[in-house]
């Protein structure tokens, strides 16, 4: 579901909500979502407005992310389906955590055409189809 222009953040903001709810929190006050590594696993948080930082209710739902890079995407596995999110730090103070972009993976088989390279939670290549 893409997202051409920040002031249709709301619609993106309750299907976020939906399949990716925050502890506590709606994707709402969301200024940027950041990637940690604790210990083996990487973890997906989102920094609020009101300065506190959470996480996923469903931490696994989180598989990787591209880079560190100003401009990268977070994937995300609901349901057995693919879910990434654009992030663009140019986008700061106009969109929910600088989201430029959804994306949501049909259900369906298709022959790939490309794939695009993840970095896994443990640190492992994650490729997905495209």
């Amino acid at each position: 579901m893409p997202l051409p222009q920040p002031q249709k953040s709301l619609d993106a903001v309750t299907l976020l909500d939906d399949l990716i709810p925050l502890k506590d929190a709606s994707h709402t006050d969301v200024v940027e979502y950041s990637v940690e590594v604790p210990f083996r696993y990487a973890e997906c948080f989102a920094l609020l407005s009101d300065g506190r930082k959470v996480g996923l209710t469903k931490p696994r739902r989180f598989i990787g992310w591209s880079s560190y890079k100003p401009s990268r995407t977070l994937l995300f596995r609901v349901k057995g389906a693919h879910l990434e999110l654009d992030i663009e730090d140019q986008l700061a103070g106009m969109a929910p955590g600088k989201v430029h972009n959804i994306t949501l993976e049909a259900m369906a088989l298709r022959c790939a055409e490309s794939v695009k390279k993840f970095i896994g939670i443990d640190g492992n290549l994650v490729l997905l189809a495209t």
